[in-house]
């Protein structure tokens, strides 16, 4: 059996969709969704922000003594 994924885009769809499944006795689930993620676009624009900022010298180089001051004795 195939999987819907119904993506609502404010509270009132949402309850009104799962008002529906309840009542149609349609087993489903409900997940948070993670803030955490980035759109494409979004991604995408800090990839060039980065290329930006290393073109125009703002960089860390990554020594052996970084390496200790970040990690200490765990690496």
């Amino acid at each position: 059996m195939e999987n819907i994924i119904i993506t609502p885009e404010n509270k009132k769809q949402f309850t009104a969709i799962k008002n529906f499944l309840e009542e149609m006795k349609i087993r489903f689930r409900t997940e948070k969704e993670d803030d955490t993620l980035m759109t494409e676009e979004e991604f995408y624009a800090k990839i060039d922000k980065s290329k930006q900022q290393a073109r125009e010298g703002k960089v860390v180089k990554y020594t052996p003594e970084l390496r200790q001051k970040l990690f200490g004795g765990i690496l």
